[in-house]
């Protein structure tokens, strides 16, 4: 995020979300927050982290198997931005890349 010359009094947030879900997958963060004006407020972070062991047995115990869990999980990770795409192809296409890739 770039809070430029003549942002004053503005607000920004930046956060990064990475889920792991392999044992081998690795995660590089770095959240940045260059600030060129006085009297602005911004706020950056970031989190890894693999799927809630808690969340999963829960969605399974609903009688979803462990896949069946670990793609309803990350699906909804990816709501937020799939509700802001228009394109009905688009969303599928997104869709059918997680499933194939969770497989």
């Amino acid at each position: 995020m770039i809070l430029k010359s003549g942002a004053k009094k503005a607000h920004g947030n930046e956060n990064e979300a990475c889920m792991l879900l392999s044992d081998r997958a690795r995660s590089i963060s770095l959240p940045m927050l260059l600030c060129k004006e006085e009297e602005v407020e911004g706020n950056h972070s970031a989190s890894v982290g693999k799927i809630d062991t808690k969340e999963l047995f829960y969605i399974m115990s609903r009688g979803f198997s462990k896949l069946e869990a670990m793609k309803l999980i990350v699906r909804t990770k990816f709501n937020k931005i799939l509700e802001k795409i228009e394109d009905e192809k688009l969303k599928e296409e997104i869709l059918n890349e997680i499933d194939m890739r969770l497989n």
